[in-house]
Formats: C-alpha cells, structure tokens, sequence
C-alpha cells in the first residue's frame, strides 16, 4: 500500500502528520492539488502539489476563491461517497455490493 500521509512542519518546527483524503488535477488552473486531514482531528485543509525530482514534491497554497470552491465542491462528494459505502459496511465497490444484504440501503440493490 502507498504511504498516504505527508508531514508538515509548523513555524515552530513541530511536525504535524496529516492522511492524504484525496488529490486532483485541474486541467483548468493546470495544477495538481491534495486535499488532506490533520491525523487525530476533524481539521481538513488543501493544498496545491508540485512534484520534485526526490519525489518528495512541494506544497504551495491554494489562491484563488474559484479554486477553494472547486475543493470544496470535490470534497462534499469524497464525504458523501465515504457515507454511502459506510451505510453497507464499507464493502461496496461500484455496483456490485458484497454486504450480502438485500435490503441493503447503499443504493447498490436498486
């Protein structure tokens, strides 16, 4: 499995893991962006990414308000998408749901 985290260093050099939810390419702004929840907190911010030669990357920040509502709008869909695969246990995958349920409310028996 892919190492889904990044750590942060704050400006009083403390180091603030964080799970990477998702990342996206905007073929609009031409940037790549990563979307990412400080671990043990309900916190959730974005950044945009730029990959380095190390493969470690940058992080930059996001600066227009076109492009927070477009994470925004991207990160309601990754809540509700977690939400319907938790109402069936999380064992749905695309249509074919393996809960074995058949009253199954994820939408996966409609």
């Amino acid at each position: 499995m892919t190492d889904r985290t990044l750590t942060l260093i704050d400006d009083d050099g403390t180091e603030i893991v964080c799970d990477i939810l998702f990342t996206y390419s905007y073929e609009k702004t031409k940037k790549n962006y990563v979307v990412f929840q400080v671990r043990g907190t309900q916190e959730v911010s974005a950044a945009t990414y730029e990959p380095t030669e190390n493969g470690e990357g940058r992080l930059g920040k996001v600066e227009t308000e076109e492009e927070w509502a477009m994470l925004e709008d991207l990160l309601d869909d990754y809540a509700s998408n977690l939400e319907d695969a938790e109402s069936c246990g999380g064992n749905c995958s695309s249509c074919g749901c393996s809960c074995g349920e058949e009253d199954c409310d994820c939408g996966c028996n409609e």
